[in-house]
């Protein structure tokens, strides 16, 4: 039987320590070409569309569709899902004030002059004004479905420019919802509140990795890339269903990403990359104690990690492809954007950038000061943590 050390210098003589030592003797070439690569796959973010989601992305031939569809044809896309708006005077008996009702009929006036407007709903019967005279309500009918980009853009017209242009007296409160208002204030409500998400994430992921790698460096890096693997999911999202580069295998093409997606994508997305960057990392940090250089840490690391994080990555990468295989737009996007990122971040990312990356930061990798060590209660890691540490270079 083969020995232990001949096994061991198997395992690191193996694919994935050759790759990363061939990767290390350029490493700028590899580092700026890989980044490159993710930037300009990120770069059609720059087009991304979202909505709230539309009927048009749910199979056609379900009979509940084929019925809407009828409808839609009768009365007009918007008649299924149309504006409501609702208008308090703020007293008993305030319907019948000249100045509101002034205002009101420039209300419609404006209404009916918007070219998304197909009709304006609105009489005297107990569904336009209540018993009390206090309230009164109108429906705005859409030419386009709640969800498209028409009826978005018309919503904000209403509330920017239709009301206040109508000139209701003062201490009346004037209110939109149905369709269209609530497809805008999803999107408003959860794109208002996702940037602080997602700093309060990275801040979080920040220090919670420099106390399990005692680095400074490489929590920042960890983050730079899963970010970077992030963005390409999303640009490559715009490419595949927005521009239509999905239509041959079968994908459906679509002008908007649903709104809940990027937010769902990167909360996934960051945490299984996260997790793969752990893995891989800790490994390379316990090479790195144990005395080896930092480029024999880090093929080492990926030497005895490689195979378990793609093989992992690829498990994680079928799962997803399943929602791609579904003809809902929205899991198709959802499970695309998944298996895209989860590919490009077991390849591109960890086979290509880290080991590059890794290689021009040198010993700065493993760097933390002792006056953060003790804040954190880790052992410090200095430049010259060992005897030989201060005169290695920076590459090394």
């Amino acid at each position: 039987p083969r020995s232990l050390i001949e096994r061991r210098a198997d395992a690191e003589n193996n694919f994935w320590a050759r790759i990363a030592r061939v990767i290390m003797r350029r490493p700028a070439v590899f580092a700026l070409g890989t980044a490159a690569l993710l930037l300009l796959l990120a770069s059609p973010v720059l087009d991304l569309e979202l909505g709230p989601g539309s009927n048009k992305g749910i199979p056609q031939e379900l009979e509940s569709i084929r019925g809407l569809n009828v409808l839609a044809e009768a009365v007009g896309e918007g008649a299924t899902a149309p504006t409501d708006i609702v208008v308090d005077t703020g007293r008993p008996g305030g319907a019948s004030d000249p100045a509101l009702r002034a205002a009101l009929a420039a209300l419609q006036r404006g209404l009916r002059a918007d070219p998304e407007v197909g009709a304006v709903r609105f009489g005297r019967g107990p569904d336009s004004v209540d018993a009390t005279g206090r309230y009164l309500h109108l429906q705005a009918i859409g030419r386009h479905e709640y969800g498209l980009p028409e009826s978005l853009r018309f919503v904000d017209r209403l509330r920017g420019e239709i009301v206040p242009g109508a000139g209701f007296p003062s201490g009346t409160g004037v209110y939109t919802g149905g369709g269209p208002p609530s497809g805008v204030d999803f999107l408003d409500l959860t794109y208002g509140a996702f940037p602080w998400l997602v700093l309060a994430v990275l801040v979080l992921t920040y220090f919670l990795l420099m106390r399990a790698f005692r680095s400074l460096l490489l929590p920042l890096k960890a983050i730079v890339l899963n970010l970077l693997s992030i963005g390409a999911a999303y640009g490559l999202l715009v490419v595949v269903f927005k521009w239509g580069a999905g239509d041959a295998a079968g994908l459906i093409s679509f002008d908007q990403i649903e709104g809940w997606i990027p937010v769902m994508l990167f909360a996934m997305l960051f945490g299984l990359s996260m997790d793969y960057e752990v893995f891989l990392v800790s490994r390379m940090r316990e090479e790195w104690d144990a005395g080896r250089s930092n480029e024999e840490a880090v093929a080492l690391g990926l030497a005895k990690t490689g195979s378990i994080v793609t093989a992992a990555g690829l498990v994680m990468f079928a799962a997803f492809m399943g929602f791609v295989a579904g003809s809902i737009v929205g899991l198709q996007q959802f499970g695309f954007g998944l298996a895209a990122a989860i590919l490009i971040d077991v390849t591109i990312v960890r086979a290509l950038l880290v080991p590059s990356a890794m290689k021009l930061f040198g010993r700065w990798n493993w760097w933390l000061p002792g006056s953060i060590a003790k804040v954190i209660r880790v052992p410090a890691s200095p430049l010259a943590q060992r005897g030989q540490a201060a005169l290695r270079p920076s590459g090394r």
